[in-house]
């Protein structure tokens, strides 16, 4: 058996939920092993190369650096050795110094110029029990050290300990995916070592790949169409697709495409891709984003875009799909906070729409496939205002599949209220600070 460590995204929740569905689709894990609010370690009787970790992170959107784990130390060793309040416990110290997973991670050291970094994942996003700045940079030296002892021509590490750029109260102790690439630090003999805190462990995992922020950037900004509506992120876009059960070589369907954001995507991971909009200049704009990809990347992208309804998208695409992903309207872009009536009728409203969709879908739908999708969750004055999913799905030949499978969670319950997951969940949220319209993600299965 080998053990693999994922780093979740802001959103620990969902991305701990896509993981799961893509581990479970792939028959590479049914469950997790022991996970924190910052990553997760998986166990799998699969020895997983290089390249097939690298697949998978890339095709995640909320997990952004994946490792396989070296070594694995007791929780209470660490909370000695480096304790935030208290005395500092010798032996525990001296014990963590031997640094032994050093050999696993460099093999053959001598005569190399070496670039490595320390990052530490807490348990929670505010660790109190242990320093972490001096944790990370104790382990950053005692690699340091140990790699000169066995006979590395040079050994230099890269450390971040400054406040997280999200939360300046937050302490940061890891490399963000820009400075790695910079650095180099995934080229041989390089390397970046996480360090993972969970409640009853600490693990050291060799990183395998890391989340390409500036290739994304880059197509963000690069791109002939930008829509001026907000558009989902390329994260969600790949989140979606997870849900949905798309695969490399799969045809995808995104009823409401817009300028093209999630069919990018699928693209960039090898998929067939089919768009409707109903407004004109997106389904332009989106053609445009499409050829403009296939330059970049060099390739040949098989896709097709329509302007049309996406009520009527079976006649429309006039073929089956595999999956199908899509951020559908989601309604008045609201200036004010809205009244709950206001949010009510407006919801209301989408709802039939979605309803009429889905009703269409099921017969371009291959048998057995799925719908990832979002819907709105309005924040009124008065309260939340959502789309009740058993009336959007009546008739329509759609169930609801479980997100955060109770069964993937068996093997670890957690004692800390806030580690806590609700399993079995019909939504799960997406939100972002002061918007007024947020998201709820869902994933349906053809009955």
């Amino acid at each position: 058996m080998t053990d693999y460590a994922f780093v979740l995204g802001k959103n620990w929740l969902l991305s701990l939920a896509e993981l799961v569905v893509c581990l479970q689709d792939r028959g590479i894990a049914e469950g997790v092993k022991d996970y924190s609010r910052t990553a997760v370690i998986v166990e799998s009787d699969q020895k997983l190369s290089d390249e097939q970790l690298v697949d998978i992170q890339s095709a995640l959107g909320g997990c952004f650096k994946v490792g396989r784990v070296v070594s694995v130390y007791d929780r209470t060793l660490i909370e000695e050795a480096f304790p935030a309040k208290g005395k500092v416990q010798k032996p525990a110290r001296k014990m963590m110094q031997e640094v032994p997973w050093v050999k696993r991670v460099w093999p053959r050291p001598r005569g190399a110029r070496i670039k490595f970094g320390v990052s530490t994942y807490p348990l929670l996003n505010r660790q109190t029990s242990v320093d972490l700045r001096k944790f990370t940079l104790a382990i950053d030296e005692w690699v340091k050290k140990r790699l000169v002892e066995l006979g590395a021509k040079k050994a230099a590490y890269f450390a971040y300990d400054g406040p997280d750029r999200r939360d300046a109260k937050r302490v940061n102790v890891a490399l963000w995916p820009q400075t790695i690439a910079r650095r180099g630090l995934l080229s041989p003999p390089n390397a970046e070592i996480l360090a993972l805190l969970t409640e009853g462990a600490l693990y050291f995992s060799k990183t395998v790949g890391v989340y390409d922020s500036q290739l994304q950037q880059f197509r963000d900004e690069a791109r002939p169409y930008i829509s001026a509506e907000i558009s989902t992120s390329p994260k969600m876009c790949r989140t979606l697709l997870n849900l949905a059960g798309a695969r490399p070589g799969d045809t995808v369907l995104d009823p409401f495409c817009g300028s093209g954001t999630l069919l990018m995507e699928a693209a960039m991971l090898g998929m067939k891709c089919r768009g409707i909009d109903i407004n004109g200049e997106a389904a332009e704009g989106a053609r445009a984003n499409m050829k403009w990809l296939g330059s970049e990347m060099g390739e040949w992208i098989d896709f097709k875009i329509i302007k049309g309804d996406a009520r009527k998208a079976s006649a429309l695409v006039g073929q089956q799909v595999d999956a199908v992903a899509f951020e559908p309207d989601l309604g008045p872009v609201y200036r004010e906070t809205p009244s709950i009536e206001d949010a009510r009728r407006s919801i209301e409203g989408l709802t039939v729409l979605y309803r009429d969709v889905l009703q269409d879908l099921e017969s371009c739908l291959r048998p057995g496939g799925r719908v990832g999708m979002t819907v709105p969750v309005v924040n009124t004055i008065n309260g939340q205002v959502s789309v009740d999913i058993d009336t959007m799905i009546q008739g329509t030949g759609f169930d609801i599949h479980k997100l955060l499978d109770g069964d993937a969670f068996e093997d670890y319950v957690p004692k800390n209220q806030r580690l806590k997951v609700k399993t079995d969940r019909t939504t799960l949220p997406e939100r972002k600070r002061g918007q007024i319209v947020q998201r709820a993600v869902l994933m349906l299965g053809r009955v």
